[in-house]
């Protein structure tokens, strides 16, 4: 488990303005008494799409919900949800905290920082969430698991067979041109198996992208496009430059 890090001193403007910080895909804040399985959505959701800032001991209070610096009595206070990190990153990576402490502000505020990880992270309820905006959107269907896998690199999308006849694979120009360029002479099913490129009969997406002549017209067409703009004349954006869209 990670040790606690120390508490860090900031000036009464600072803590100003993280009370009025925007809720949005790299930020949020939340109460103290924030429930476990909440927290563990939050987290999941930062860590499955590209990182982000989470401020505890912050509540909001009224009708208006005006936000109010209310943090822990202490660091021990806040043990729950250190463990909640850990459980969530058990090899204590892709996260830091530290605690908060402003002058005349009402206990210390928790600062998690959440890394984007290489892999998908649960929460509490064994669902992957992912973050849009302000709101943490859970991935409750298969397809959505397996789009948040395709994102990740955890599982790619030319490993998938498909249910193209084999026998229109084998006889496509595009295969038999590369197959007579190959020594020795193979079996053309034998040969697609060592590669990876038939799969319990069937023929995988790269297959069909590598040896057909026309393989957008057998393949679902599946794609996706993130769009970010930078306010900034450098070369390379990065997040504190990236516009809300």
């Amino acid at each position: 488990m990670l040790q606690s890090q120390p508490t860090r001193p900031i000036s009464d403007s600072e803590a100003g303005e993280i009370l009025h910080r925007r809720e949005d895909q790299f930020a949020d804040v939340k109460a103290k008494l924030i429930a476990p399985i909440k927290l563990s959505n939050s987290i999941s959701a930062f860590a499955n799409t590209d990182g982000g800032d989470l401020y505890i001991g912050i509540e909001e209070r009224g009708q208006k919900r005006i936000r109010a610096w209310a943090g822990f009595l202490n660091e021990e206070a806040a043990n729950g949800h250190i463990q909640q990190l850990n459980r969530l990153f058990p090899l204590g990576t892709d996260f830091q905290y530290e605690f908060l402490q402003a002058p005349e502000r009402d206990g210390l505020v928790l600062h998690i920082l959440v890394n984007k990880s290489r892999r998908v992270v649960q929460a509490e309820t064994g669902i992957a969430s992912i973050r849009l905006g302000a709101q943490n959107i859970p991935c409750e269907t298969a397809e959505s698991v397996r789009r948040l896998e395709y994102s990740k690199g955890v599982y790619s999308y030319e490993l998938e067979l498909t249910n193209y006849p084999l026998q229109y694979l084998m006889g496509s120009n595009v295969f038999q041109g590369f197959l007579s360029a190959t020594a020795p002479e193979a079996i053309p099913e034998e040969w697609l198996e060592k590669q990876g490129l038939l799969v319990e009969g069937k023929a995988t997406v790269a297959a069909i992208l590598l040896f057909t002549e026309e393989p957008q017209a057998i393949l679902p067409k599946r794609c996706g496009i993130k769009i970010s703009r930078y306010k900034t004349t450098e070369e390379m954006g990065d997040r504190a430059t990236e516009a809300q869209l």
